[in-house]
Order: C-alpha cells, then sequence, then structure tokens
C-alpha cells in the first residue's frame, strides 16, 4: 500500500474524511480560492528556485517576490525543487509524497501560505505535523544517514481590499491593489525557521505509518469523528451524513489519488 502525509493526516483526524477523499476518491468542484493562491504561490517558486525570471502580475507572483527579497535562499544551496519520492517502509508499505526543495546536505525545505503573520501558534502545529516526519523518514532513508532537520518558509498573505474610489476603472484598481500588496510585505510577514526531529523519533514514525498502513488496508467501516468537523471543519460536511454515491452535487472525482504527484 501507498500512503503519504497527506492521507496519514486524514485518516487520523476522521476516517470518515480518509473514505471520502482516498477510497471514493471527491473532491470538491470548486477549489477555494485559498488553495488556487497557495498553489500559484508554489508555482512562481519553483520558477524563482530554478532560476526562472516572472513577471509580477498578482498576489501569487507578489508573495513569490516577497520570498526572494526575505528568505535567505540563496545560502541553502538549494540542489532539487519538487522533488517527489516512494521509499519502502515496511512490508507492502510504501511512503510517498513531493518535496518543495532539498538543499546540497539533504535538508528538506517546505514553502507554507498562511491567512496571518505565523505566529507561536502556528509555528507549534507545524511542529507537530506529520508532514516534518515523512519528509525526514523519506529522505533519511534515500541518503542512507540521518536527516534531522526541515526549513520551513511562511508566507503571510495581505487580506487588502481593492479601493472602492477605483472601482470605474477595473485596469487602475487592479494596479493599486498590486502595488499597495507588494509594500505590504516586511521581514515579519515573510519567515523561515528550522523544525528538528530526534532519529529514534524518525525511527519510531516509522513503525507507526505501518501500523497505520496496515489499519487503513483492514478498515471495514470508516466512522466519522465529530470533534474534527467541529475543530477543523470539512469539505465532505454536505455529503457526510446521508452519502449517496449516485448523488454528489458538490463535488467530481479525483484523477488518480494524490494527485500532487506526477511520477507516483
Amino acid at each position: 500500500m501507498d500512503v503519504t502525509a497527506s492521507m496519514l493526516r486524514s485518516f487520523k483526524s476522521c476516517p470518515k474524511k480518509y473514505y471520502f477523499e482516498y477510497v471514493e476518491q471527491l473532491k470538491p468542484a470548486q477549489t477555494p480560492e485559498a488553495l488556487e493562491i497557495g498553489s500559484n504561490y508554489h508555482d512562481y517558486l519553483e520558477m524563482l528556485l530554478t532560476g526562472q525570471s516572472f513577471e509580477v502580475t498578482d498576489l501569487p507572483s507578489a508573495m513569490a517576490e516577497a520570498f526572494d527579497k526575505y528568505i535567505p535562499w540563496r545560502a541553502w544551496n538549494i540542489k532539487e525543487v519538487e522533488k517527489e519520492y516512494r521509499v519502502k517502509i515496511g512490508r507492502g508499505v510504501w511512503l510517498k509524497g513531493k518535496i518543495d526543495a532539498v538543499c546540497a546536505d539533504g535538508v528538506p525545505v517546505e514553502h507554507k501560505s498562511s491567512a496571518t503573520k505565523a505566529d507561536e501558534k502556528y509555528m507549534r502545529r507545524l511542529f507537530l505535523d506529520d508532514q516534518v516526519s515523512c519528509y525526514l523518514l523519506a529522505l533519511s532513508m534515500i541518503r542512507k544517514q540521518p536527516v534531522n532537520q526541515i526549513i520551513y518558509t511562511v508566507c503571510a498573505k495581505p487580506s487588502l481590499r481593492p479601493a472602492a474610489k477605483l472601482e470605474d476603472v477595473p485596469e487602475e484598481q487592479a494596479k493599486d491593489l498590486l502595488a499597495r500588496q507588494r509594500e505590504w510585505f516586511d521581514a515579519e510577514k515573510v519567515i523561515s525557521f528550522t523544525v528538528e526531529r530526534h532519529p529514534q523519533e524518525i525511527e519510531d514514525f516509522k513503525q507507526e505509518i505501518v501500523y497505520l498502513a496496515r489499519s487503513i488496508q483492514a478498515k471495514k467501516i470508516f466512522y466519522r469523528n465529530p470533534n474534527a468537523c467541529s475543530i477543523m471543519g470539512c469539505p465532505y460536511l454536505p455529503i457526510c451524513q446521508d452519502y449517496d454515491p449516485e448523488i454528489t452535487a458538490g463535488f467530481i472525482k479525483k484523477e488518480r489519488m494524490s494527485e500532487e504527484l506526477c511520477r507516483f
């Protein structure tokens, strides 16, 4: 069985959510604006880190411009961008995923965008994220030596609104908004920091993944976790209670289980 950090996160938060997302392979028909901005931001960062130029024409490109200005990425000696991996971690269990960037010394770099500045609560959530352990485990196995730290970059997104006084001239309004967005960024809104894992913690997590993968394979009933719904919210809430495979208004089938991956 192949598993990803997203699959593990989904199953641990709510098995029913995992069922909709990875068994039925459904996704919302409309991509939320925040996800679209984040995806486009990653595209611009890939261009930046691979030496390609781009024009600043929208918010995602303005975020990438701010990244270039405030993140010391040139000192990291980045050797690979958008690195996909698939490693065997147990009998019949493979861990796969995609890392935003990898430095020459094997340290992974992961890019995040946030609705607000990355405060202590936000960083603590990243410290505990299974994605960290997945990346470090995969790279440790690929390099055949311990990799126990990851660099996170976080870019906050401005919540500025178009100027009402320019609503009759849309082009000027868009130009004004973009200019204000570019001026909004500073060193507190675009940051980087390092998260570490003890090698034994990574090894323990390897066993946890194998256990979870086999638990998923053996699962007959994917029950709902109401606490996850109330705390995090869930895009599958409209179909969660009375799901009918023939009636999935608002949802479409994914092209493949993990659409973010191209190779695996």
